[in-house]
């Protein structure tokens, strides 16, 4: 054990170690050499020492010049020696493979058939000679050549100007898929689609789409063979599974294909003038006031008539699903089944309801002015005297499908009292319009009471006029009433709910309720 009393020689020391002690060479990275040994004043601890005085000539505490290694950051370089063994080793494996041949001079001459032994000739088959070329070498001929022998027809497609709208072999060009069912022929029957790649959609018009339908049919070779051109073939809207749907017209030839969001489409051949006329177009009335207008031919039975009908119609096919089944009845001869074997140019007539088996069809109820619904829709103003209580005055009444209004007119002539006061003209929706009934009846007159929604309560309007202008202004309520639904109205009913809505044309007093109160 050793004593030391110079601190500043100590913190050398201790320093000096780690820098000669580390492996890694960290240290020395972090420990720089200095120029010399930092004074006593940086060390406050070191300040009120005891260290004998160190003389001028001696030399300050330093630590030692080391001389860092240049691969302290990586891997340690192999020695010399274990280099050189690597480069011996390569050296013998490339060695193993060279074969070293001593090449020595024959003393001893050749003689000439060891010559033509060793180096014989061969003999050279040219074409001059046809002896020595007993087979004739063929001419080479290309790919193109031998598409042109095996199609020579290829290029006589008459629809070949359509061709440029084809787009599958665009790769880098938008194009439009259309699935094309093709019903050409004597018996044209929906197969398996044709799908046409169809660019510059913007451009390209329905008859061009047409072109390019028989440009591919023509290039594939189909049957049956197309009769004429472009012009002898139209488009159809049709269904997924290639029904054509006749209730819509072609396409026209020269509107654009962009105009068109149908990706299935079916190609028919147009019929000449002579079968054209023998197609007719029926009507079949519909239980709930629809109708289907389809286009047949004269020989078609009732039967096929029927099955085409119902398959356009959803709720029908589901009630022949649970094992119910329609027939056929002339319109002007209700309850009347027809046979469904016999065809449309037996019957002769081209007007037809359609009936589920075991119903009855009810003849509609003609009315005495015989109004319809369009009619009744349209605006029409009446002449009326307005029954209020302390009075009446005459008003014109006017009623649409939209609204409904009373103006008061101005008395013919002055009676000798001034009326309490004059009658506001009242204009309101038909949506607030809950009910038009007959009130009463007097001799070649009646009165008719129009209820209506206010602002907090119903309101009841008493006009008088003639018998058959108060069963018009009844009948055009009604068929207002019928066609457009409201929730006033319903609100107002459900009310008046031990009575049902067709009795308000009847004779029977309505009960009154908190909201309901006469017209003042």
């Amino acid at each position: 054990m050793a004593t030391y009393d110079d601190r500043q020689w100590i913190l050398s020391h201790i320093q000096n170690s780690y820098v000669t002690s580390d492996d890694t060479g960290l240290c020395e990275v972090v420990v720089q050499q200095e120029s010399g040994v930092a004074s006593v004043v940086e060390f406050p601890c070191l300040a009120n020492t005891d260290s004998p005085p160190r003389l001028n000539e001696d030399p300050p505490p330093h630590s030692l010049d080391i001389a860092p290694d240049m691969d302290f950051v990586g891997h340690r370089q192999r020695s010399y020696t274990a280099q050189r063994l690597e480069v011996m080793r390569r050296e013998k494996k490339n060695a193993s493979k060279v074969k070293r041949v001593v090449w020595k001079h024959n003393t001893a001459p050749i003689d000439e058939s060891e010559l033509n032994e060793l180096f014989s000739r061969k003999a050279v088959i040219t074409s001059r000679n046809p002896q020595d070329c007993p087979l004739p070498q063929q001419a080479p001929v290309s790919l193109l050549s031998r598409l042109v022998q095996q199609y020579p027809d290829g290029l006589n497609n008459p629809f070949l100007e359509y061709a440029k709208f084809d787009g599958t072999t665009h790769t880098n060009v938008q194009a439009r898929r259309i699935s094309i069912y093709l019903l050409i022929g004597d018996d044209p029957a929906p197969n398996y689609p044709l799908v046409v790649s169809v660019i510059n959609c913007h451009q390209a018009r329905v008859i061009d789409l047409i072109g390019l339908i028989c440009w591919l049919y023509t290039k594939e070779n189909r049957q049956p063979p197309l009769r004429g051109g472009v012009e002898h073939y139209a488009l159809h809207i049709a269904e997924e599974d290639g029904q054509v749907d006749w209730d819509f017209q072609a396409l026209r030839p020269r509107d654009i294909i962009e105009k068109f969001g149908f990706n299935v489409l079916a190609l028919v051949e147009k019929k000449t003038v002579r079968e054209a006329s023998q197609d007719v177009v029926v009507t079949l009335n519909v239980a709930g006031g629809a109708f289907s207008k389809i286009t047949v031919d004269s020989s078609i039975t009732l039967k096929e008539i029927l099955n085409r009908t119902i398959s356009k119609r959803k709720d029908m096919v589901r009630i022949k699903d649970a094992g119910l089944d329609y027939h056929l009845e002339r319109e002007d001869e209700p309850g009347i089944a027809l046979d469904p074997e016999k065809t449309l140019g037996d019957i002769n007539c081209t007007e037809f309801a359609v009936v589920r088996d075991n119903s009855k069809r009810h003849e509609p109820l003609m009315e005495s002015n015989n109004m319809s619904v369009v009619e009744a829709t349209l605006y029409k103003s009446y002449r009326v005297v307005w029954v209020y209580k302390f009075g009446k005055c005459e008003a014109s009444l006017g009623i649409s499908g939209e609204k409904f209004e009373i103006h008061p007119l101005p008395p013919k002539t002055p009676g000798p009292f001034l009326p309490l006061r004059s009658r506001t003209p009242v204009t309101c929706n038909m949506d607030q319009v809950v009910d038009c009934s007959r009130k009463a009846e007097k001799k070649g007159k009646i009165d008719i009471q129009i209820t209506c929604q206010g602002e907090n309560r119903f309101k009841d309007f008493i006009f008088e006029c003639e018998t058959k202008m108060g069963q018009e202004i009844l009948d055009k309520c009604r068929h207002i009433f019928d066609l457009r639904s409201s929730s006033v109205r319903k609100e107002f009913w459900r009310e008046k709910k031990p009575f049902r809505r067709h009795n308000s044309l009847s004779m029977r007093r309505r009960p009154r309720t908190e909201n309901h109160v006469n017209e003042v």
